[in-house]
């Protein structure tokens, strides 16, 4: 199914229903790949440059989807800002004071703050920031998500789009949100794709080899860029946590968050790759699920505890 037709179905199908097809329809079309995974023996553990030269013509490098103009950054920011919305349940109560994490161009607060919302952005780099966005009625800071200088109960809705698989350390930066969010107030999180799944190294201006991540060293994909002048993301942008460490989290947070939402986004491309060199893949997880599920939408509500 092309990508085309992916993004028509997402806009017309139900949700639930679509999520759930596409998981049966990726765990099908990958039954050789997790045979081919689950009966190797975990060698190669790594490819080389020649093997990397050789699948980067194989897979040429592809436009990329994103615009950073700042008509695109407003329509993306109006999806999200609606999407996040129409999530709640049917009686959210007051939703006054909104909190984004990993902010960068900051148009979902400026969208906020335009429809009377007291709305910050945080992030630990503000030149992203659009400019008409600086002059607008939102909030801005620099901040790691991991120390949120807020006090206890700030916000009624805590949202990150698009970093929480940046931030090293994931687990403080949940604890954080949720140290800042009310009782009864929400946490929304949007992000992908995760580490080990096929752009997950998010190298996509540069590597074009899907899941290099898994087929290459940091060393090899450095010497790779410096030979051909192919300026690499660094690769400490990226926590390199994998689907199940996210899930154990989501577990361990239970008392706390009850999940309002939960959607794990499965991605049937590339597997080919797995195919031909499953001992790359077994030796990085033992869990096929690492390498399909590229993106998680959850929205979580914060536990009220009696008395309050």
């Amino acid at each position: 199914m092309s990508k085309k037709m992916r993004r028509a179905a997402r806009q017309i199908l139900p949700k639930k229903p679509l999520y759930k097809g596409w998981e049966s329809y990726t765990r099908l079309k990958a039954r050789k790949a997790r045979a081919a995974f689950e009966n190797s023996d975990g060698e190669p553990r790594w490819l080389g440059l020649a093997e990397l030269a050789a699948l980067q013509a194989e897979y040429p490098l592809r436009p990329s989807v994103y615009r950073y103009d700042p008509e695109g950054l407003e329509l993306t920011a109006r999806q999200r800002v609606s999407e996040m919305l129409r999530l709640l349940p049917h009686s959210p109560g007051r939703l006054e004071r909104f909190l984004d994490v990993g902010t960068w161009d900051g148009t979902s607060c400026h969208l906020l703050s335009e429809m009377g919302k007291v709305s910050w952005g945080i992030d630990i780099r503000v030149e992203g920031l659009a400019e008409r966005v600086r002059a607008g009625g939102a909030h801005f800071a620099l901040m790691d998500a991991t120390s949120l200088g807020f006090v206890d109960e700030t916000f009624d809705y805590v949202y990150s789009y698009n970093s929480f698989e940046h931030i090293p350390d994931p687990e403080k930066a949940l604890a954080e949100m949720c140290r800042v969010t009310r009782p009864g107030g929400f946490i929304f999180l949007e992000f992908g794709p995760i580490y080990y799944t096929a752009k997950g190294a998010h190298q996509y201006d540069t590597i074009s080899v899907p899941f290099c991540e898994c087929l290459f060293t940091d060393e090899t994909l450095a010497e790779f860029g410096r030979a051909n002048s192919i300026p690499l993301k660094p690769f400490e942008w990226m926590n390199r946590w994998r689907v199940t460490q996210y899930r154990e989290l989501w577990q361990r947070v239970e008392s706390r968050l009850e999940r309002i939402v939960y959607r794990e986004v499965f991605n049937p491309d590339h597997l080919e790759l797995i195919l031909r060199y499953p001992g790359c893949f077994r030796s990085k997880t033992p869990v096929f699920d690492d390498l399909l599920v590229s993106n998680m939408e959850i929205l979580f509500r914060k536990t009220v505890k009696p008395g309050e």
